[in-house]
């Protein structure tokens, strides 16, 4: 009995030791989560976000004030290389890709800060919700130029043409992550005193990313949904706002995009990427 009632103190002792440690440990780094989560949302508002916000709450509001008309050569290239009713991979939900990246990512971080003893800051946090931040600015500015231009599609289906929203999101996203890995391969231990192994590291995200972006803008195109214009302007759209929002809050300067160039000729509209790694 009296063997019995010493272990009960003994295991009580230890309950009372323990068991408060590892709920204090839980609510600190709960709260050190919420710290970092608002930090970074901060740290990412600036004043110019007001008059987009607005516009992201009411672009549906906005009314037809011109019309850009494609040219003879787009009419002439979608009949040639689109077809009616045919809806590619690449034609599916354009927010699917950016959101995959952004709910995952945040997940991941959050549970990290949460469950383990990981360095997690509020510059993991900010980079997130700057992601997400170059999806909006883009989603917002295309919805607004549609709905300015009112372009009617190649197939008729509706005045949405001008310019991709597909082609603009694809490459916002596509653009930001690559900028976030140049930095870290120019970071990372493995790569950054290994010119040959960064060049590779980046050559390979460059051509998975951009690789899939291309597809998206082409797949637009195949199934008569949008002018070569759109896509083109889409691109050029969608990848200066991430260069833009990416820069100016991570104070990226190493100018992996040196240049960003359009090109036209007889029957060809393009743009091109010039890409230092």
């Amino acid at each position: 009995m009296k063997k019995n009632f010493l272990s009960i103190i003994i295991l009580s002792a230890a309950l009372n030791i323990s068991l408060p440690a590892q709920e204090n440990n839980f609510f600190d780094r709960f709260e050190n989560t919420s710290e970092n989560i608002t930090g970074a949302l901060r740290s990412v508002v600036n004043w110019y976000d007001v008059p987009i916000g607005a516009a992201y709450l009411y672009r549906n509001y906005i009314n037809k004030q011109f019309a850009i008309s494609p040219s003879s050569f787009e009419r002439n290239f979608s009949q040639t290389n689109g077809i009616n009713g045919r809806e590619s991979f690449g034609s599916i939900d354009k927010n699917i890709f950016p959101r995959t990246v952004f709910y995952s990512r945040f997940f991941i971080t959050a549970s990290l800060n949460i469950f383990t003893d990981a360095e997690i800051t509020q510059e993991d946090y900010k980079r997130i919700f700057l992601f997400e931040k170059s999806i909006i600015y883009t989603y917002t500015i295309t919805e607004i130029v549609k709905n300015l231009t009112q372009r009617e599609r190649p197939d008729g289906s509706d005045n949405k043409s001008f310019f991709s929203g597909h082609a603009s999101t694809t490459f916002a996203a596509s653009t930001f992550l690559f900028l976030e890995l140049n930095d870290l391969y120019n970071e990372w231990d493995l790569t950054k005193d290994n010119p040959f192994l960064k060049t590779t590291f980046n050559a390979v995200s460059f051509s998975a990313l951009y690789g899939w972006a291309g597809y998206v803008g082409y797949s637009r195109i195949r199934d008569k949904k949008h002018y070569v214009s759109d896509v083109v302007t889409g691109a050029a759209v969608g990848t200066l706002i991430s260069m833009f929002v990416y820069n100016n809050c991570c104070g990226s300067n190493d100018g992996f995009l040196r240049h960003l160039n359009f090109f036209t000729g007889e029957k060809s509209l393009g743009m091109s990427l010039n890409v230092k790694f």
